[in-house]
């Protein structure tokens, strides 16, 4: 009796290890960038765990960091394809430690409902989304799906700008494209997206303020049409 008992016992802890083993994952986000990953199996659900790396170019680490139970923890780092660092955030402590300056050449563009002027002295801070100016929006960019109408033309001539509104809160709560091709500034196709098909972590800003107090804003991001019909940022 005690030999089937330990012989049970240790056929299960074999099958428990190998239901905890790790299998390394990768997985096409866009056009452009890969994820590498690690994950296990929890009852018969795959939890990511370890190590995360997102590739552009399948060569540049545009976002690195570590999964614990399918939760980003500690310190991770987002880079712009070009290599350049453009936010480092601790989601253990929920602390942003670095954001890189944004200058005139940037295509994302910033709006309150506040007057501004040369002279004003108020002090206002942009919204900020979890992940930085390029990763963070890859989630938005996978959403994007061109209209019928539009699928076989010249998507060299087609101008995308994906709108966002954040609330005070720092939560994505309005969602849309506005898709036209550039000489017909009249003819703008309006898309709107169910915020629903993202993940809380999606979804997540940090807010616009004014005076230290938050404040709504929209983020207006130019777009342009990838090969596949996808679209990235300028």
């Amino acid at each position: 009796m005690k030999k089937i008992f330990l012989l049970i016992t240790i056929l299960l802890c074999i099958n428990y290890c190998f239901a905890q083993k790790a299998v390394e994952k990768k997985t096409r986000l866009t056009d452009f960038i890969t994820e590498r990953y690690q994950t296990i199996i929890q009852t018969d659900k795959q939890i990511k765990q370890g190590t995360y790396n997102a590739l552009y170019e399948k060569k540049i680490v545009i976002a690195n960091g570590v999964y614990t139970n399918n939760k980003r923890t500690g310190t991770w780092h987002f880079f712009f394809p070009t290599g350049k660092l453009l936010q480092n955030y601790n989601y253990t402590t929920r602390q942003l430690l670095y954001e890189a300056p944004e200058d005139t050449t940037s295509t994302i563009r910033y709006m309150i409902d506040y007057p501004v002027t040369e002279k004003d002295t108020t002090l206002i801070t942009k919204p900020i989304r979890l992940g930085g100016r390029y990763y963070g929006y890859v989630p938005y960019f996978r959403l994007f799906k061109l209209p019928a109408d539009m699928q076989n033309s010249n998507t060299q001539q087609i101008e995308v700008i994906m709108e966002l509104l954040v609330s005070p809160l720092g939560r994505l709560s309005d969602f849309k494209f506005h898709i036209r091709y550039y000489n017909d500034k009249e003819d703008v196709k309006l898309i709107n997206v169910n915020t629903d098909l993202l993940s809380d972590e999606d979804k997540t800003f940090i807010p616009a303020s004014r005076d230290r107090k938050l404040i709504a804003s929209r983020i207006l991001i130019r777009c342009y049409i990838t090969r596949l019909d996808g679209i990235d940022i300028y």
